[in-house]
């Protein structure tokens, strides 16, 4: 077996391979399906699964290796930062993992833990494996990442079994951002198959494959893509994963060091973690410094002048701000990086460059990489921009097509989309529609939430003067001050009603 290599689709040629996609009940043929069987394969293929064995799982979730695990394994602890508010696959509560399970396990096996990776509360040599897919490159420094691999190397018993995947970049662009810091052959090289690698104390199974079969299953697909693929277009790059199998072999001896960065990568790094550190005035001149090198690469600069402008506008710095957006806005319009470009029009918005907001939002619509939830978004904020304008028709238009693309793939933008329809059906005097959009945003939205009571308050409104016109056909109808009073009021009366139920 190949242990340490890139997800490719002819691995499920392998009879072997397609028996443990069987087992786990996977479906599919993606790069995330592929994870889970290489972790499972490699791992029985090293005697691991064997009744006895412990195991240890790191941002784990809720994942279909914790319960399989059960039934091979003496004891699995599972772990993840458990009601996590910013990542959906840890957002449920530890007892709910227990009753996540595709298919029956052995639940007397199973121990379930919110745990910080970078701190994993077991004594030394407590496990015969170690294993996480897709979670170790989503902590927040390199600094981090080390130490991750340092407790996974203390926690281990000697000869014991680390079994990673984790994001993999196939192009020459770097891509290392605070809780995305995806792999690539540069950081292949400098931690684990150099001569001095950051990682030590660990045997690599088997060299690392990198080649992919060159067949048409295999080629990357656009982010809004609904297919499952191997290769994905996401931001300015292609993502695939990677495994590697690690042997427990000797001490963990090299402290961290980020010599092995590129210059600019390092300083840019540097400020965000400055900015992280609530350390605001430190990170700007670090981002300033880096935007007065006139080497920086475009990408770069992209990246660096949306740190600085997320930071002026939450320190209010409006005309800084508005100084930032000028300065990158020639580099941004034809930049490929969504996840940079989104804010950084929201920012040209917020500090009334809308010509440029627009542009750019445009362009992030465009962009392959760009994910189903930015395109809705960036066609709702160009609908407002005509809105803006005084043409509603046209941010109407916009509207329908984002909602077009709602209807096509998974979205969390639905809600938002039927509000806006709901907003410029009534600025055209099309109540009914209006009415029926309100009421699929209400329902569409989490309740309680100022966003949903502002969907009520809309909705009565339109409910009063659809009832207002039946009232007086033909003579003078109340003005619409009165009409947004008297549903104002309702909607008091709706909120202390419930209350008091």
């Amino acid at each position: 077996m190949q242990f340490c290599k890139v997800a490719d689709f002819v691995d499920w040629n392998n009879p072997d391979f397609q028996a443990i996609a069987d087992l786990l009940n996977l479906e599919g043929k993606s790069r995330k399906v592929w994870e889970f069987i290489q972790v499972y394969r490699g791992l029985k293929e090293l005697g691991l699964l064997n009744g006895e064995s412990r195991g240890l799982g790191l941002g784990v979730g809720h994942e279909c290796l914790i319960y399989a695990f059960t039934n091979v394994c003496g004891e699995i602890v599972a772990t993840d930062l458990y009601d996590s508010q910013n990542w959906s696959t840890a957002s449920m509560a530890v007892n709910e993992v227990y009753e996540r399970s595709p298919y029956p396990y052995r639940r007397d096996r199973l121990k379930v833990q919110h745990m910080d990776m970078t701190q994993i509360e077991y004594p030394d040599a407590s496990f015969d494996f170690v294993w996480s897919c897709c979670s170790i490159e989503h902590v927040s420094s390199f600094e981090d990442l080390h130490q991750v691999y340092a407790e996974i190397h203390r926690v281990l018993k000697p000869g014991g079994i680390a079994a990673l995947t984790t994001e993999y970049n196939p192009t020459d662009r770097h891509s290392y951002e605070p809780h995305m810091l995806f792999t690539d052959r540069h950081w292949i090289e400098h931690w684990m198959t150099g001569t001095n690698p950051l990682v030590q104390g660990f045997d690599l199974l088997g060299s690392v494959d990198l080649s992919l079969t060159p067949i048409p299953e295999n080629e990357p697909v656009p982010r809004r893509d609904r297919r499952s693929p191997i290769q994905v277009l996401s931001k300015d790059i292609i993502l695939n994963s990677v495994s590697f199998f690690l042997r427990k072999a000797g001490a963990f001896s090299q402290p961290y060091n980020d010599t092995w960065l590129p210059e600019d990568l390092r300083v840019y790094l540097a400020a965000c973690s400055k900015q992280k550190a609530a350390q605001p005035e430190a990170a700007q001149a670090l981002f300033r410094q880096l935007l007065e090198r006139q080497t920086l690469e475009p990408r770069l600069r992209i990246a660096t002048s949306r740190q600085l402008l997320a930071s002026l506008l939450e320190q209010s710095n409006l005309e800084a701000a508005k100084v930032a957006c000028q300065q990158v806005f020639p580099v941004a319009q034809t930049a490929e990086d969504e996840d940079h470009l989104l804010p950084i029009a929201h920012g040209c918005r917020r500090v009334g460059l809308f010509d440029e907001a627009h542009t750019l939002y445009k362009r992030v619509e465009q962009l392959p990489g760009a994910h189903i939830n930015q395109v809705v978004r960036s066609i709702i904020c160009q609908a407002e921009y005509f809105d803006r304008q005084g043409d509603v028709e046209k941010a109407l238009e916009l509207t329908q097509k984002a909602y077009q693309e709602t209807s096509s793939h998974t979205t969390d933008e639905a809600h938002k989309v039927y509000f806006h329809l709901g907003f410029y059906n009534e600025k055209l005097g099309r109540l009914d529609e209006a009415i029926a959009h309100y009421q699929s945003a209400i329902s569409t939205s989490e309740p309680g939430t100022k966003f949903q009571n502002n969907c009520h308050l809309r909705l009565n409104l339109c409910l009063k003067r659809q009832s207002d016109m039946k009232a007086y056909p033909t003579g003078e109808q109340p003005s619409k001050l009165q009409s947004f009073v008297t549903a104002t009021k309702q909607l008091i009366q709706q909120t202390i009603g419930s209350k008091k139920g």
